[in-house]
């Protein structure tokens, strides 16, 4: 997305009701009522081991109220739950992966006093990421558009990033006079260090999907967003093929890795090493070796 597309997607965060929005800092101003969107505010759907979990407010640009964040909830949890599915794809529909949260949903609050943001983090938004950044199985945010603020702390928690051309990433929240959240501050400085998620948070300047994949942000960048999905389920049904203990184990030690101390992460190294010796997948793939074959690892 360009500049201009950027502006007039983060102008139409306020989509619902027929408030008018009047933010400084470029980020929501004078917005007017869009059409409610009348489809399912989150698709799910699984094929060969791969859940798709797709944002669905195009309108909105995939921001997300309060219905949206209880479905995106409910369909990370299903996904947790079924054996059948060993990798997420979490993505958004339209010209945006998600531009955060729903401003028109805090508009009754603002008029009577100040919000409760503090209570809204952490009974919403901060589980909604954990849930993400927790999921014993791979995610993949394929990042389409415009990933901004609550919509950035999503696609940071995901394990691995892949983006489109057009794709920004932007902490925006210093543009309505607010820090970032939702963990996007613990993720921005581990990913990018603390210099570049200095600049970014600070000056709430776009990230372009290029600059992002030399930081190390994004694994890949396609074309654009037809080519993205196309590149999306590719890379998911690689890590579908994959030992799904070992991948859990991967996930939960790297994420102990930013804090631990070597002598803590190889303590839990050897515990998972203990624990996947013992599993049909770990004896299937040295039979594999052996006849020089490759494996079919089951989850077991």
């Amino acid at each position: 997305m360009d500049g201009q597309e950027i502006g007039q997607a983060l102008r139409i965060v306020c989509v619902d009701p027929p408030n008018r929005c009047s933010f400084r800092g470029g980020i929501v101003i004078d917005a007017q009522e869009a059409p409610k969107d009348s489809q399912e505010l989150v698709l799910y759907a699984v094929a060969d081991h791969v859940a798709t979990i797709t944002l669905n407010r195009p309108t909105a640009l995939n921001a997300l109220n309060r219905p949206a964040r209880h479905a995106l909830s409910e369909a990370l949890d299903r996904a947790r739950d079924d054996d059948a599915v060993r990798v997420v794809v979490l993505t958004g529909a339209g010209r945006a992966f998600s531009v955060g949260q729903d401003v028109a949903e805090l508009a009754s609050d603002y008029e009577a006093a100040p919000p409760a943001l503090a209570r809204l983090i952490y009974d919403e938004w901060a589980p909604l990421v954990e849930a993400v950044r927790k999921l014993p199985k791979p995610v993949v945010a394929a990042v389409n558009g415009a990933a901004a603020g609550g919509g950035l702390s999503l696609a940071l928690a995901a394990d691995i990033r892949l983006a489109e051309s057009r794709t920004r990433f932007i902490a925006a929240f210093v543009g309505v006079g607010l820090v970032p959240d939702s963990g996007a501050s613990h993720h921005l400085v581990r990913l990018l260090g603390s210099s570049k998620a200095m600049e970014l948070c600070l000056t709430g300047q776009p990230l372009a999907a290029a600059e992002a994949q030399a930081l190390g942000l994004v694994a890949r960048v396609s074309e654009d967003g037809a080519a993205l999905a196309a590149d999306a389920s590719a890379y998911a049904a690689q890590l579908a093929a994959g030992a799904p203990m070992a991948q859990a184990g991967i996930k939960a030690i790297l994420h102990a890795a930013a804090d631990a101390s070597f002598d803590e992460i190889v303590a839990l190294e050897a515990e998972w090493q203990d624990r996947l010796g013992a599993t049909q997948d770990h004896r299937e793939a040295l039979d594999a070796f052996l006849s020089k074959r490759a494996p079919t690892f089951r989850g077991q």
